[in-house]
């Protein structure tokens, strides 16, 4: 099942202008998937807040209970809530309005949703979910994401550690160090990005940029669910490094 695309908006401009374009992006991709989309907010009493703005007098109906959906721009779309999260998103997109972070963690476990865009209220709310989801910002798609899971950083720091203390005495063990490394973190949904890994190793570890690259190379490999050329699974780890990873991140993050 491919990943959902995860998108957000800023806070600064007027909510009517944030709310058209959240709402011009729904249609847009709603009409490219079958016609259907989602729209969420914290609760229903929420959306006469939405309802009162230009292009969202339809979502008035909402305010009658039982009725969860409406006709837009030809498009059907459904109303989600904290109370009424999906089991499936049915390959629809979602527009999720001004969420509470515990909403976004309900709305980050259901399956099958193909892209949300979050419209935020506080940036406090939706930072965690934004970095956990390699959310990007709609208006600049193509900036890089730099979020890398602590753990990964505190691992890596680790493996440099070891290969200073006791160097890899071939190329073969040097790079079976990074494959377990990365296969490790891959196989305990820890989440990280090539490029930003690669940047975190330079800045953060202390790595080369040479070897830096060669990790954010492999790390792709491990990342669609495959395995480098010439990788038994083998390396200098034991089972429960894991567990001292995490407790040495969490050491970090309390300093």
């Amino acid at each position: 099942m491919a990943a959902t695309e995860c998108y957000f908006i800023g806070l600064e401009k007027p909510d009517p202008v944030l709310f058209q374009q959240g709402l011009a992006w729904l249609i847009d991709n709603a009409a490219k998937s079958g016609g259907s989309a989602w729209i969420a907010v914290n609760q229903r009493e929420s959306i006469g807040n939405i309802a009162k703005y230009p292009g969202f007098g339809r979502f008035a109906i909402f305010h009658k209970r039982g009725v969860n959906r409406t006709l837009l721009a030809d498009c059907m779309i459904e109303l989600v809530t904290r109370f009424s999260v999906p089991e499936d998103g049915r390959g629809r997109p979602m527009l999720v309005f001004h969420p509470t972070g515990d909403f976004l963690s309900a709305l980050e476990r259901v399956p099958n949703i193909q892209k949300i865009l979050v419209i935020p209220f506080l940036a406090q709310e939706v930072d965690n979910w934004a970095k956990r989801n390699f959310a990007k910002d709609l208006d600049n798609p193509d900036l890089p994401s730099i979020y890398v899971d602590d753990i990964a950083i505190t691992a890596f720091k680790h493996l440099r550690f070891a290969f200073t203390e006791t160097p890899p005495q071939t190329p073969a063990q040097y790079r079976a160090a990074l494959c377990q490394t990365l296969h490790i973190l891959v196989q305990n949904g820890i989440r990280f990005e090539p490029q930003a890994l690669q940047s975190a190793l330079i800045q953060q570890c202390g790595w080369g940029p040479v070897s830096s690259k060669q990790v954010a190379e492999l790390s792709e490999i491990f990342l669609v669910g495959q395995s480098p050329a010439g990788y038994d699974g083998r390396g200098p780890w034991e089972p429960d490094i894991m567990k001292l990873w995490k407790i040495e991140a969490a050491k970090t993050r309390a300093e």
